[in-house]
């Protein structure tokens, strides 16, 4: 399989002229010293979510603990944050197919495809999102101390899923092969594999780092046409360092990992 594109990530500040790197790509308000490897972050394998998760969590949130409390004011921080931000509809279990999640976040129609030559397949699309924290917390992996260039400090972590696709409600839901937006096109055309494991996982990962979708901006379809917008939305009350990783190694079945780490200003 070809190599992955590593995904240039923009957060609080939007600071340009930084170089990529080999490892991980980075724009980031948090200057990180040396070279970061996925493996500086220490993430717990696949095992330690329940069995009924079919991917590796493609995006891993870090809090250094210094604005919380605790792990569940952690979680909170960030879930609130970008339920306000981007907003997210939370669901709550039960509901079909929860995939081991304690609960979950969608945007519906977003990007619609409307093309006369496939009016079948045409569709919008929806942004969703899987949170995992109360396994990490039962098997006391809800903590990491980071001793690597400026990522240095205890923090709480917890992970989720997330993927870009057909929105829920199109009877397509959730692949279109030949969409442009979502489909094994562009950039993935090459890529043979599960489509959500190597296009809407990080489709899905690039709306939440950098608020697009291919490199384009991703606005709400309503009146005021507003971004969607990203996680650097909560840079504006904290540091924040957002990298991502090439995946498909080991268990880490997804083709791309992100890793946000949160800190005081």
């Amino acid at each position: 399989m070809p190599a992955a594109r590593l995904i240039p990530i923009a957060v609080a500040l939007m600071m340009s002229g930084l170089e990529p790197h080999s490892t991980a790509t980075m724009f980031t308000a948090l200057r990180v010293g040396a070279q970061a490897s996925i493996e500086d972050f220490q993430l717990p394998p696949k095992t330690a979510f329940d069995r009924t998760m079919p991917r590796y969590p493609n995006v891993w949130f870090l809090v250094h603990t210094a604005l919380a409390p605790s792990h569940k004011d952690a979680v909170k921080l960030v879930t609130d944050g970008l339920r306000d931000s981007m907003r997210l509809r939370e669901y709550f279990p039960p509901f079909d197919n929860p995939e081991g999640c304690d609960f979950e976040g969608r945007i519906e129609h977003l990007q619609p495809w409307e093309d006369r030559t496939a009016r079948a397949l045409q569709h919008a699309h929806a942004f969703h999102m899987r949170y995992y924290y109360s396994a990490l917390a039962a098997k006391q992996l809800d903590k990491v101390t980071l001793n690597s260039g400026d990522l240095k400090g205890t923090f709480y972590r917890f992970a989720a899923s997330v993927h870009y696709e057909v929105e829920h409600s199109n009877p397509n839901h959730a692949d279109v092969e030949a969409c442009p937006i979502c489909g094994r096109t562009g950039e993935y055309r090459d890529l043979r594999g599960n489509l959500v494991e190597l296009v809407h996982d990080p489709l899905g990962l690039e709306l939440l780092l950098r608020g697009t979708i291919r490199d384009q901006r991703v606005q709400f379809e309503d009146y005021g046409q507003r971004e969607v917008g990203s996680i650097a939305a909560l840079g504006a009350r904290f540091r924040i360092n957002s990298l991502a990783f090439p995946g498909m190694t080991g268990d880490r079945n997804t083709l791309r990992i992100g890793v946000v780490t949160l800190h005081p200003r």
